[in-house]
């Protein structure tokens, strides 16, 4: 395990819970599978290592995303059209504030990116 790994909040823009991950997934995969699947294999690698190590609930496992700039772009895109389309449909209105609330986390990652680019890559 790498000291960077063992080093997290869980409030770091780029640490996802797995109920984050799978709700991702789940609301990509219609629409574009194969950048839903990516998103799910996230959740197939090992989990950050946890404060109370005989907390054996698989729920409260948190992964580090490493999508890169591209793909996390995709996925704010997906839930913004999800979110849009639940909202004209008005089918499962907990649903789409909770997708809402995702797409969200997701743009704190994409902002922590931008952030990160050397100052002649910024938009």
């Amino acid at each position: 395990m790498s000291q960077d790994s063992e080093r997290f909040q869980v409030s770091d823009p780029d640490v996802f819970s797995r109920g984050s991950l799978k709700l991702s997934y789940d609301l990509l995969r219609h629409t574009n599978p194969a950048l839903a699947l990516q998103v799910r294999n996230i959740v197939s690698g090992e989990a950050l290592p946890k404060d109370d190590a005989t907390d054996e609930n698989l729920n409260s496992d948190h992964f580090r995303v490493t999508l890169d700039s591209f793909q996390v772009r995709a996925v704010v895109e997906g839930l913004m059209q999800y979110n849009q389309d639940e909202l004209l449909a008005k089918k499962q209105p907990g649903l789409a504030v909770m997708a809402k609330a995702l797409m969200e986390d997701w743009i704190v990652l994409a902002r922590k990116m931008i952030s990160e680019l050397p100052d002649s890559q910024k938009p």
